[in-house]
């Protein structure tokens, strides 16, 4: 059996049920929107607010993508790691699993109440990372259909 993310993730989740398409446009939209409130945000000063929706756009864009292959993983994080596990059925790079990854970590310092002060470089890089990201999900649904 030649090794595929849908193969691997059947055999580590299981495949989720139905036809998930509402559920994927549904989660690109919101990360389009996110993408406008982070940009929104950074243009007012906000960078935490920024950091916030931009890393939030990532991870719908992640659970999107891996829902294309029919698994529904319970968190984010479980969406960036099915994701990055297969990356190269997706057409992402290890610099676009370095995106996502970095959006968990800022994440998580930001609720760890250990990131008090975001610069306004760590907005712009968060808010690049956001938009490289949801180019190569609109590149991979663009040539999936």
């Amino acid at each position: 059996m030649q090794f595929s993310v849908g193969n691997l993730l059947i055999s580590l989740w299981g495949i989720g049920s139905g036809s998930m398409r509402g559920e994927i446009a549904l989660r690109m939209e919101e990360a389009e929107k996110l993408i406008v409130e982070a940009e929104e945000s950074l243009k007012a000063g906000d960078n935490e607010r920024c950091c916030i929706s931009a890393c939030y756009a990532m991870f719908h864009i992640a659970r999107a993508l891996v829902l294309s292959v029919d698994i529904n993983p319970k968190t984010y994080e479980d969406a960036v790691h099915v994701l990055c596990i297969g990356r190269e059925d997706f057409n992402l790079t290890n610099d676009d699993c370095a995106r996502l990854y970095r959006a968990l970590d800022i994440k998580a310092e930001i609720d760890g109440g250990h990131l008090r002060r975001i610069t306004e470089e760590v907005a712009k890089r968060t808010l690049k990372d956001a938009r490289e990201v949801l180019k190569k999900a609109k590149d991979y649904f663009s040539k999936s259909e």
